[in-house]
């Protein structure tokens, strides 16, 4: 298999590696030598969407705790390169796939996660990020949100034109990290999510939705989500045509990319 940073067009990958047609391809998987495909009975959390066949990545020092796929990642990657050399931020990393996918895709990347507290994930991180090329683009901030981001963003005298919010799962974590980004962002704005097939993430979009924010669903493995304003458009996604997609009840008032 192909290994590479750069921008490709023809990689051989998985039947199972689904990635959205028309979107523009990297493979930092030489930077994550620990990645492995995991075994989905090791997480126990009941919003995994076991039915669904896509490889599932985890860390082999951590296995219970999925990283996005590889069609996840992949909107978080195109829709970075939509707002290269802005300021963006992530809450929560785990162990940087994501980020490296923001930081490839051009934007100046704050990361907040409590666990680069710890000197063995903050070391797996940052060595991950050295080996794709993107540390210098990228700033590692150890804390909890919602606390931490506005402390940064007062430190810093900070606007973010991206944010990435996939920090603690659970209610009322991703509704008060939505709250404090909102009147954190610039006035073209884009807020993505991850893990929508738990309500409790879900109560994120759903607070910007009833704010007059624009938003769409991605039927991704976990399914993600935009919101936006102003002057900017979130990407397109084709879910994969292999797979009878659903939608959990309380998505059920979104509109779906591609669909």
């Amino acid at each position: 298999m192909t290994k590479t940073n750069e921008v490709v067009t023809n990689i051989s990958l998985s039947s199972w590696d689904y990635i959205s047609p028309e979107s523009e391809i990297v493979h930092p998987d030489s930077s994550f030598p620990n990645m492995i495909i995991g075994d989905l009975n090791n997480c126990y959390w009941s919003y995994l969407r076991r039915e669904i066949p896509h490889n599932w990545y985890v860390d082999r020092d951590e296995p219970f705790i999925g990283f996005l796929n590889r069609d996840e990642t992949h909107i978080l990657y195109n829709t970075a390169l939509k707002f290269a050399g802005k300021k963006a931020l992530e809450i929560g990393c785990l162990r940087g796939w994501s980020a490296c996918h923001l930081a490839l895709g051009g934007v100046e990347l704050d990361v907040i996660d409590p666990f680069l507290a710890r000197e063995d994930v903050y070391e797996s991180v940052s060595t991950s990020l050295r080996l794709a090329g993107v540390i210098d683009s990228v700033n590692l901030v150890a804390g909890y949100s919602p606390q931490k981001v506005e402390e940064l963003a007062k430190q810093l005298q900070r606007k973010w034109s991206l944010i990435f919010i996939d920090g603690d799962h659970e209610a009322p974590a991703p509704l008060n990290d939505t709250i404090i980004c909102e009147p954190l962002v610039e006035a073209d704005a884009l807020i993505l999510f991850h893990d929508l097939t738990s309500p409790d993430v879900a109560q994120g979009l759903d607070y910007l939705k009833e704010k007059g924010w624009n938003t769409i669903i991605y039927q991704t493995m976990q399914i993600m989500g935009a919101a936006w304003r102003g002057n900017v458009e979130p990407v397109k996604h084709q879910p994969d045509p292999k797979i009878n997609w659903d939608l959990p009840k309380h998505l059920e008032h979104y509109s779906v990319s591609g669909l």
